[in-house]
């Protein structure tokens, strides 16, 4: 069974535009959305959900985690960010 979270995939798309990251809309085996800090390279691809649907556990993982190895944002940071976008 995967879990899901408490935030949105449209909170996630708030906070990380709001860190400067660009999105864009793909279809490759089906639709996703790919976000892009220039001034870091860092980038983190998604599947694309609707934006009120949760967000997968390990999607909230490796956007988390690709912050936090790149020097975007702090995990803490980025927690109240998301509450914030709620």
């Amino acid at each position: 069974m995967i879990r899901r979270t408490k935030a949105t995939y449209g909170q996630i798309d708030k906070v990380l535009r709001s860190l400067g990251f660009t999105r864009r809309v793909f279809e490759r085996d089906g639709k996703g959305v790919r976000y892009e800090h220039k001034k870091t390279g860092a980038l983190i691809v998604l599947p694309l959900f609707p934006d009120d649907d949760y967000v997968l556990d390990y999607h909230l993982a490796e956007v988390r985690g690709t912050l936090g190895d790149f020097g975007v944002a702090d995990p803490s940071v980025f927690d109240a960010k998301l509450q914030k976008a709620g």
